[in-house]
């Protein structure tokens, strides 16, 4: 993953969710958007980033952001 994108999503996902994500968690950004990449029938995370940033619909950045985050309730 390019620097730039892991920018832009860090990015996004601190604005939408608080959650603060540092250089060394692009594992973390790969392995929690692929499938949403997939499941979009992008190839790669590379063309996810590329439609964030073209044609960002709140769809898509809730998937984004609910992939990203753990919901978590206790009782």
């Amino acid at each position: 993953m390019r620097d730039a994108d892991f920018a832009a999503l860090a990015k996004l996902l601190m604005e939408r969710s608080g959650l603060v994500l540092t250089g060394d968690k692009t594992y973390l950004l790969e392995s929690r958007l692929t499938p949403v990449a997939r499941k979009r029938g992008f190839d790669d995370l590379d063309k996810l980033v590329e439609e964030v940033r073209l044609r960002p619909t709140e769809a898509l950045l809730h998937e984004i952001t609910e992939a990203m985050t753990t919901n978590e309730t206790f009782f």
